[in-house]
């Protein structure tokens, strides 16, 4: 059986290589190829996509046995992706995730477009809120991960622009820790207070991450959102470390096993 996987394996993913290479030795040698794909192909690579996520797409297209004009319609989108300067790999990993689900090619064509549409959202906002300051796909990455995670386009417009100025990294960083609060129905002005306060101190750091693992476990044991609100206001306007926090509520890191954090692991999903 081992060895029947292994050789289906195989095949798929050799098949796969001819569609590449037969692709890009068109190109080098003024060959057809299929007109359409082609075409797009060439134009993906002439915009800026990356070999490796032209490759990506044509191995996906072979394993999920896509019809041309689906593929034509990929390739256009990611070119549209690149020429607005936006990070493809977060729209590759759309596409293979609903291919692997076995989701018909028009939702996930709706879903990139909704997606796509996010990616300016946040952009505009932030644009607003920095001027021509450069924008990373990380940054971005994390608060559009924000409006995945339930926070509405309003809300995210409104906390960003009242936000205190600070660099980019650590605001994406409270939008992130802002979506968590909300899920676990923390008060939303109360909220906001405390990621400003470490927003203005600069002392939001990666260990407040995990802010509302906390909450959620203080709430719980039926602590009062404000005086939760309190303590954690009190170590950001002194800068004190989170654990400093957690002890003024009686925690320890042990409290820390179980509950939502974001941070790092929200980056890998994107």
């Amino acid at each position: 059986m081992n060895r029947q996987i292994f050789r289906n394996n195989f095949t798929l993913f050799f098949a796969a290589f001819l569609v590449v290479a037969s692709t890009s030795a068109s190109f080098g040698q003024g060959q057809p190829g299929d007109p359409s794909v082609t075409a797009s192909v060439r134009a993906a690579r002439k915009a800026g996509v990356s070999e490796t996520a032209l490759n990506r797409l044509m191995i996906l297209a072979v394993d999920h046995r896509l019809e041309d004009d689906g593929v034509v319609r990929l390739l256009n989108f990611l070119q549209t992706v690149q020429t607005e300067n936006l990070p493809t790999d977060a729209f590759m990993n759309k596409i293979e995730e609903g291919l692997a689900k076995q989701i018909s090619l028009n939702t996930i064509s709706a879903v990139l477009a909704q997606r796509l549409e996010n990616y300016r959202f946040v952009r505009r906002v932030l644009t607003r809120k920095t001027g021509e300051q450069e924008i990373s796909h990380q940054n971005l990455n994390r608060m559009v991960g924000s409006l995945d995670g339930g926070v509405t386009r309003e809300e995210l417009a409104r906390f960003v622009l009242e936000a205190p100025r600070q660099d980019l990294s650590m605001l994406a960083r409270a939008t992130e820790i802002l979506t968590l609060l909300k899920q676990v129905q923390f008060n939303e002005s109360l909220a906001q207070e405390i990621l400003f306060t470490g927003l203005r101190n600069n002392s939001l750091t990666q260990s407040w991450d995990y802010l509302a693992r906390v909450v959620a476990t203080a709430k719980r044991r039926q602590i009062p959102d404000d005086e939760i609100a309190r303590a954690a206001r009190e170590a950001l306007e002194t800068n004190r470390p989170f654990g400093d926090f957690m002890a003024a509520l009686g925690f320890t890191p042990r409290d820390l096993r179980h509950g939502p954090a974001m941070g790092r692991s929200a980056e890998r999903n994107q």
